[in-house]
């Protein structure tokens, strides 16, 4: 069969040259396209997207390791105040405030879409915030056609510009959904994106907070990361802790103390410390045999405040862990007068 010839309006697709897919952040947030960063009020969604929004405007590696983007940013900002808020936050994440724009007065689109478009031509931007996206969408946000239509320039200016678009949005109150469903407004948003973030708290350390990816059209999902907000001088600024296993259904489930990775974490620990000292290092071993995370173990050893006691210190020394209530055994049987009277080593507040 001969080559499809491009007329009427057709397009042979031998005729479409591939391209390669380009990130800001390697296989969370690709330039040229729209990624949606969902998560409930509290949860450090704004302090998140200023850190990024500091990283790109000097270039900073991103929080996993892999090299910046460095280029302008532009924001539009409806909840924080510039003077009070942003600009302050900014500063202590490090950023090049004059690398980073906003557009003056208000703006919706589709209808304020050109001038969206100029502000991001003029900068040069390498990524667009928009927070809260329903702030700055000028239509029916439950409308699926309506919403298609807002987005759909969006993309093709993102497209053209190479710029990356991140739009955060809250979390509705339904439960029992998947947490692509769980955005506020038309699934038509989510559709629209190629990327899907969300953040939540960390199921078992409830002051930690929890990056995970739960959309990606163009790869793998990302390991999920774990991140910290800190007060840094009275302004909260966030610090990267590493990888975590916690997925999407971690965060929107919110299990309890007693429930989930801790609790299981929890049982394995109290079981295995059941009849007496055992090394830390076989514990550790055991752990990630049975698929329980270091840090859980970790966490589950100060909820159960688990007794870590060296054997010796230098060459050939280990650390043992035993469960609290074989520390007073010991206590008892070396020391009976302080047993018998009730008294202790060190201050005890009931």
């Amino acid at each position: 069969m001969p080559p499809m010839q491009t007329q009427n309006g057709l397009l042979s697709l031998s005729d479409v040259p591939p391209r390669e897919v380009e990130w800001l952040w390697p296989d969370r947030i690709p330039l040229g396209e729209l990624t949606i960063l969902d998560g409930d009020p509290s949860v450090n969604k704004s302090s998140f997207t200023l850190d990024l929004a500091a990283r790109v405007s000097t270039g900073k590696d991103m929080p996993d390791g892999p090299p910046g983007v460095k280029g302008r940013v532009l924001a539009l900002l409806g909840e924080d105040s510039l003077e009070k808020t942003i600009v302050q936050r900014l500063a202590a994440a490090k950023a090049d405030l004059s690398q980073i724009a906003t557009i003056k007065g208000s703006v919706l689109f589709p209808n304020d879409i050109d001038r969206i478009e100029v502000a991001i031509a003029k900068t040069q931007a390498k990524l667009l915030v928009i927070d809260p996206l329903m702030a700055f969408l000028g239509c029916d946000a439950n409308g699926d056609q309506k919403v298609r239509g807002a987005l759909t320039p969006l993309k093709e200016i993102a497209d053209t510009a190479n710029c990356a678009v991140v739009m955060v949005r809250h979390l509705t109150k339904r439960g029992g959904k998947h947490s692509l469903y769980r955005g506020s407004g038309s699934i038509g948003i989510v559709a629209a994106t190629r990327s899907a973030l969300l953040i939540g708290k960390s199921p078992d350390e409830p002051n930690f907070r929890v990056l995970c990816q739960t959309k990606s059209n163009l790869g793998p999902l990302a390991p999920s990361l774990l991140f910290e907000p800190v007060d840094s001088d009275g302004t909260v600024t966030i610090e990267w802790r590493g990888e975590c296993e916690y997925t999407a259904d971690d965060l929107l489930s919110a299990p309890s103390k007693n429930e989930g990775k801790l609790a299981e974490a929890m049982s394995f620990l109290a079981s295995l410390l059941e009849k007496g000292p055992v090394s830390q290092r076989a514990i550790k071993a055991r752990a990630i045999d049975v698929g329980i995370a270091l840090r859980t173990l970790d966490r589950a050893k100060e909820v159960l405040e688990v007794v870590s006691e060296r054997t010796r210190f230098g060459p050939g020394g280990f650390w043992m862990w035993k469960l609290p209530e074989q520390e007073d055994a010991a206590l008892s049987a070396t020391q009976p007068d302080v047993a018998h009277n009730g008294r202790h080593a060190f201050p005890v507040v009931e």
